[in-house]
């Protein structure tokens, strides 16, 4: 039997190239890796859908401060604040107004937001973890999003003043995930009056009172999805359960315990993004096509 044929990487189809460079991950793609490879590589790492979405959440100044010092800079002579500005630069860029969600570093600070605010005005998912930004500073970024559809942000900023302006500007709001250390009622109160609309909340490894979570079930009409996995409490009761049965998913554990959680039935990979498949799904296309063209009989 004669072996099988060899395959060029580079002859990879651009949509399935652009899918895994899509996955390859915003600093790898900055760090100058995919310039180095072949043309369809290079093309598929510069295409604006595979700068969708952008996860900088395990940035690191090593790459700009290598960039900066190949144009002649040296790497003292950028500050972390001014590399993480100049890829976002280059990823709005390459986006071409196509950029649909930014997962920023935790040390990002309210210029960046306001940036990303000014060049991609039609953002629909943000991440940012900072602590420190005033309301009022985040209300001016807000009010430049109006096509937000979610974000993901520090307790500080879960205020009425805040949130009842991301519901006037963003009229399809509709997804919020909260880092908090703790939720009480009051603080459930404040989110479901300000955002009665919200069909997905996210607030995991957070200590919450059973009233926080009866607040947000009983309140939340819209809601569809609760994560508010990784804590230990006794806060889930069975009256808890019943009004959370109306959910498509109840995430109220960790993984390893009780809970709702989306498995792949080829991998049995975790996944409790169900708008993302499992990377398998990846792979089983990746083989497919070096398999080639079925054969018949």
């Amino acid at each position: 039997m004669a072996p099988p044929a060899v395959r060029s990487w580079g002859e990879l189809q651009h949509d399935l190239l652009v899918a895994i460079m899509s996955r390859v991950g915003a600093p790898d793609l900055l760090s100058g890796g995919a310039p180095r490879t072949c043309s369809a590589w290079w093309a598929a790492a510069r295409d604006p859908l595979a700068w969708r979405r952008v996860d900088l959440r395990d940035w690191t100044a090593r790459t700009s401060a290598r960039r900066a010092a190949g144009a002649g800079a040296t790497r003292g002579s950028i500050s972390v604040q001014a590399a993480l500005t100049g890829d976002l630069e280059v990823a709005a860029t390459r986006a071409d107004g196509r950029m649909e969600a930014v997962l920023l570093p935790e040390f990002a600070d309210e210029g960046h937001l306001m940036f990303l605010a000014k060049r991609s005005p039609n953002l629909h998912y943000f991440s940012f973890p900072t602590t420190c930004m005033a309301s009022d500073e985040f209300c001016e970024v807000i009010s430049k999003l109006q096509s937000l559809k979610g974000m993901a942000v520090d307790e500080s900023l879960v205020n009425y003043d805040v949130l009842l302006r991301v519901h006037q500007c963003c009229p399809d709001f509709l997804e919020l995930k909260v880092f908090a250390l703790y939720v009480d009622e009051d603080m459930a109160s404040i989110i479901c009056e300000s955002l009665p609309r919200l069909k997905k909340l996210e607030i995991p490894n957070s200590d919450m009172s059973c009233a926080a979570i009866v607040k947000f079930l009983d309140c939340l009409e819209e809601l569809e999805y609760l994560d508010i996995s990784g804590y230990e409490t006794s806060a889930i009761s069975s009256s808890v359960l019943h009004k959370a049965s109306r959910l498509k998913a109840f995430i109220w554990n960790s993984k390893f315990e009780l809970g709702e959680f989306v498995d792949c039935s080829n991998c049995g990979e975790h996944n409790i993004n169900t708008q993302e498949p499992c990377k398998c799904t990846m792979d089983n296309k990746v083989m497919d096509w070096l398999a080639g063209p079925s054969q018949t009989a």
